[in-house]
Protein backbone atom coordinates (compact mmCIF):
# COMPACT_ATOMS: atom_id res chain seq x y z
CA UNK A 1 0.00 0.00 0.00
CA UNK A 2 1.27 3.50 -0.86
CA UNK A 3 2.85 5.62 1.82
CA UNK A 4 -0.19 8.56 0.55
CA UNK A 5 -3.15 5.87 0.52
CA UNK A 6 -1.72 5.19 4.48
CA UNK A 7 -1.95 8.88 5.38
CA UNK A 8 -5.18 9.50 3.41
CA UNK A 9 -6.68 6.75 5.66
CA UNK A 10 -5.60 7.79 9.09
CA UNK A 11 -6.90 11.06 8.52
CA UNK A 12 -10.00 9.59 7.64
CA UNK A 13 -10.04 7.63 10.91
CA UNK A 14 -8.98 10.67 12.91
CA UNK A 15 -11.77 12.62 11.63
CA UNK A 16 -14.55 9.72 12.66
CA UNK A 17 -13.71 9.34 16.07
CA UNK A 18 -13.48 13.44 16.59
CA UNK A 19 -17.28 12.85 15.17
CA UNK A 20 -17.85 10.27 17.06
CA UNK A 21 -16.43 12.24 19.85
CA UNK A 22 -18.96 15.48 18.63
CA UNK A 23 -21.88 12.90 18.63
CA UNK A 24 -21.83 11.49 22.08
CA UNK A 25 -20.83 14.35 24.00
CA UNK A 26 -23.34 16.97 24.65
CA UNK A 27 -22.41 20.69 24.80
CA UNK A 28 -26.40 21.82 25.86
CA UNK A 29 -26.05 23.68 29.43
CA UNK A 30 -28.34 22.89 32.33
CA UNK A 31 -30.12 25.82 32.10
CA UNK A 32 -31.30 25.19 28.22
CA UNK A 33 -32.85 21.64 29.03
CA UNK A 34 -34.40 23.22 32.46
CA UNK A 35 -36.04 26.04 29.72
CA UNK A 36 -37.22 23.55 27.53
CA UNK A 37 -38.88 21.41 30.52
CA UNK A 38 -40.41 24.36 31.33
CA UNK A 39 -42.36 24.50 27.66
CA UNK A 40 -43.28 20.64 28.17
CA UNK A 41 -44.48 21.53 31.62
CA UNK A 42 -46.90 24.68 29.86
CA UNK A 43 -48.02 21.42 27.93
CA UNK A 44 -48.93 19.08 31.01
CA UNK A 45 -46.63 17.24 29.77
CA UNK A 46 -44.84 16.19 33.11
CA UNK A 47 -42.99 12.77 32.13
CA UNK A 48 -41.48 13.70 29.34
CA UNK A 49 -40.56 17.43 31.11
CA UNK A 50 -38.86 15.02 33.75
CA UNK A 51 -36.74 13.49 31.32
CA UNK A 52 -35.27 16.99 30.08
CA UNK A 53 -34.99 18.11 34.13
CA UNK A 54 -33.28 15.05 34.96
CA UNK A 55 -30.49 16.10 32.30
CA UNK A 56 -30.07 19.70 33.75
CA UNK A 57 -30.01 18.16 36.61
CA UNK A 58 -26.57 15.79 35.81
CA UNK A 59 -25.25 18.63 34.06
CA UNK A 60 -25.79 20.91 37.15
CA UNK A 61 -26.36 18.91 40.34
CA UNK A 62 -26.73 22.35 42.09
CA UNK A 63 -29.64 23.45 40.18
CA UNK A 64 -32.46 24.81 42.50
CA UNK A 65 -34.60 25.38 39.72
CA UNK A 66 -34.27 22.15 37.92
CA UNK A 67 -35.27 19.95 41.32
CA UNK A 68 -38.12 22.17 42.39
CA UNK A 69 -40.07 21.99 39.20
CA UNK A 70 -38.97 18.14 39.05
CA UNK A 71 -40.07 17.82 42.30
CA UNK A 72 -43.61 19.60 41.55
CA UNK A 73 -43.75 17.37 37.94
CA UNK A 74 -43.18 13.99 39.87
CA UNK A 75 -46.21 15.51 42.60
CA UNK A 76 -48.06 15.53 39.74
CA UNK A 77 -47.49 12.20 38.44
CA UNK A 78 -48.26 10.88 42.13
CA UNK A 79 -44.37 9.96 42.65
CA UNK A 80 -44.61 11.21 46.23
CA UNK A 81 -41.83 9.54 46.82
CA UNK A 82 -40.01 11.14 44.15
CA UNK A 83 -40.76 14.69 44.73
CA UNK A 84 -39.89 14.61 48.45
CA UNK A 85 -36.55 12.92 47.73
CA UNK A 86 -36.18 16.53 45.03
CA UNK A 87 -37.19 19.10 47.54
CA UNK A 88 -35.46 17.29 49.87
CA UNK A 89 -32.03 17.85 47.74
CA UNK A 90 -33.20 21.63 47.48
CA UNK A 91 -33.20 22.08 51.25
CA UNK A 92 -29.92 20.28 51.39
CA UNK A 93 -28.52 22.83 49.11
CA UNK A 94 -30.51 26.01 50.39
CA UNK A 95 -31.62 25.57 54.18
CA UNK A 96 -33.91 28.66 53.85
CA UNK A 97 -35.74 27.27 50.89
CA UNK A 98 -39.53 28.29 51.78
CA UNK A 99 -41.01 26.59 48.44
CA UNK A 100 -38.91 23.27 49.33
CA UNK A 101 -40.13 23.19 53.09
CA UNK A 102 -43.50 24.40 52.10
CA UNK A 103 -44.11 21.91 48.77
CA UNK A 104 -42.67 19.15 50.95
CA UNK A 105 -45.26 19.48 53.62
CA UNK A 106 -48.05 19.73 51.01
CA UNK A 107 -46.86 15.99 49.55
CA UNK A 108 -46.28 14.49 53.32
CA UNK A 109 -49.92 16.04 53.37
CA UNK A 110 -51.54 13.96 50.82
CA UNK A 111 -50.10 11.05 51.59
CA UNK A 112 -51.75 11.83 55.46
CA UNK A 113 -48.35 11.74 57.13
CA UNK A 114 -49.85 15.08 59.01
CA UNK A 115 -47.26 14.98 62.20
CA UNK A 116 -44.14 15.06 59.37
CA UNK A 117 -46.39 17.82 57.03
CA UNK A 118 -46.81 20.62 60.28
CA UNK A 119 -42.96 20.33 60.81
CA UNK A 120 -42.38 21.31 57.33
CA UNK A 121 -44.97 23.60 57.61
CA UNK A 122 -43.24 24.85 61.14
CA UNK A 123 -39.52 25.18 59.47
CA UNK A 124 -41.04 26.90 56.46
CA UNK A 125 -42.62 29.71 58.90
CA UNK A 126 -38.56 30.08 60.36
CA UNK A 127 -37.28 30.76 57.06
CA UNK A 128 -39.92 33.81 56.83
CA UNK A 129 -38.82 34.96 60.75
CA UNK A 130 -41.51 33.60 63.33
CA UNK A 131 -45.36 33.28 63.92
CA UNK A 132 -44.96 37.24 65.36
CA UNK A 133 -42.69 38.86 62.64
CA UNK A 134 -42.02 37.81 59.39
CA UNK A 135 -41.26 39.18 55.83
CA UNK A 136 -42.92 37.98 53.22
CA UNK A 137 -39.88 38.33 50.85
CA UNK A 138 -41.65 38.24 47.35
CA UNK A 139 -42.14 41.87 48.49
CA UNK A 140 -38.97 42.58 49.29
CA UNK A 141 -37.09 43.69 46.32
CA UNK A 142 -33.71 43.70 47.44
CA UNK A 143 -34.36 40.08 48.39
CA UNK A 144 -33.18 37.14 46.32
CA UNK A 145 -35.48 34.87 48.55
CA UNK A 146 -38.65 36.37 46.86
CA UNK A 147 -38.44 33.82 44.50
CA UNK A 148 -38.84 30.80 46.51
CA UNK A 149 -41.20 32.58 48.81
CA UNK A 150 -44.57 31.85 50.00
CA UNK A 151 -47.32 33.60 51.74
CA UNK A 152 -47.76 33.53 55.52
CA UNK A 153 -51.02 33.29 54.70
CA UNK A 154 -50.78 29.92 52.51
CA UNK A 155 -48.24 28.35 54.97
CA UNK A 156 -50.89 28.71 58.01
CA UNK A 157 -53.68 27.86 56.33
CA UNK A 158 -52.16 24.60 55.44
CA UNK A 159 -51.18 23.97 58.94
CA UNK A 160 -54.36 24.30 60.10
CA UNK A 161 -55.60 21.54 57.77
CA UNK A 162 -52.72 19.55 59.13
CA UNK A 163 -53.11 20.09 62.31
CA UNK A 164 -57.24 19.52 62.45
CA UNK A 165 -56.20 16.24 60.84
CA UNK A 166 -53.93 15.31 63.55
CA UNK A 167 -56.56 16.06 65.99
CA UNK A 168 -54.27 19.18 67.31
CA UNK A 169 -57.87 21.26 67.13
CA UNK A 170 -56.88 24.66 69.37
CA UNK A 171 -53.47 25.27 67.14
CA UNK A 172 -55.37 24.33 64.63
CA UNK A 173 -58.27 27.21 65.03
CA UNK A 174 -55.51 29.81 65.54
CA UNK A 175 -54.09 28.94 61.88
CA UNK A 176 -57.45 29.38 60.63
CA UNK A 177 -58.48 33.03 62.62
CA UNK A 178 -54.87 34.27 61.64
CA UNK A 179 -56.36 33.57 57.87
CA UNK A 180 -59.82 34.88 58.37
CA UNK A 181 -58.80 37.91 60.00
CA UNK A 182 -56.62 38.34 56.84
CA UNK A 183 -59.54 37.45 54.78
CA UNK A 184 -57.37 34.81 53.03
CA UNK A 185 -59.56 31.91 51.55
CA UNK A 186 -62.58 33.10 53.80
CA UNK A 187 -64.86 30.45 52.35
CA UNK A 188 -62.76 27.66 53.12
CA UNK A 189 -61.49 29.56 56.48
CA UNK A 190 -64.31 29.70 58.19
CA UNK A 191 -65.78 26.13 57.14
CA UNK A 192 -62.80 24.80 58.76
CA UNK A 193 -62.91 26.73 61.59
CA UNK A 194 -66.77 25.74 61.97
CA UNK A 195 -65.59 22.22 62.12
CA UNK A 196 -63.36 23.09 65.06
CA UNK A 197 -66.17 24.62 66.62
CA UNK A 198 -68.63 21.89 65.88
CA UNK A 199 -65.43 19.05 67.21
CA UNK A 200 -65.13 21.24 70.07
CA UNK A 201 -69.41 20.66 70.88
CA UNK A 202 -70.18 24.65 70.50
CA UNK A 203 -72.11 24.17 67.74
CA UNK A 204 -73.66 28.08 68.32
CA UNK A 205 -70.50 29.24 67.00
CA UNK A 206 -69.98 26.38 64.46
CA UNK A 207 -73.20 27.56 63.17
CA UNK A 208 -71.88 31.37 62.64
CA UNK A 209 -68.49 30.10 60.90
CA UNK A 210 -70.35 27.84 58.43
CA UNK A 211 -72.99 30.24 57.23
CA UNK A 212 -70.15 32.66 56.60
CA UNK A 213 -68.06 29.98 54.77
CA UNK A 214 -71.21 29.64 52.85
CA UNK A 215 -71.68 33.14 52.17
CA UNK A 216 -67.98 33.09 50.72
CA UNK A 217 -69.31 30.51 48.36
CA UNK A 218 -68.22 27.07 50.16
CA UNK A 219 -70.28 24.44 49.04
CA UNK A 220 -69.07 22.09 51.93
CA UNK A 221 -70.69 24.56 53.99
CA UNK A 222 -74.12 23.85 53.22
CA UNK A 223 -74.19 19.75 54.43
CA UNK A 224 -72.73 20.72 58.14
CA UNK A 225 -75.49 23.70 58.30
CA UNK A 226 -78.22 20.76 57.08
CA UNK A 227 -76.55 18.69 59.98
CA UNK A 228 -75.96 20.70 62.55
CA UNK A 229 -77.99 24.31 62.30
CA UNK A 230 -81.38 23.34 61.26
CA UNK A 231 -82.82 21.74 64.65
Amino acid sequence: MKEKEVNNRRKFAILGLFLLFLVSCDFRSSDYYFSKAEQLEAEDKYAEAIILLDKAIVKNPQNIYALLNRGADKSMLKDYRGAIDDYTKVIEIDSMNTLAFFNRGLIKQRKEDYHSAIEDFNRAIKTKGSENFWMDWSTNYFSKRGEFDVPMEDIRLERGYARYNSDSLRVAMEDFHFCIERNYQPGLSYYMAGLVYINFNMIEEGCKALMQARIFGNLDAEEMIDEYCKK
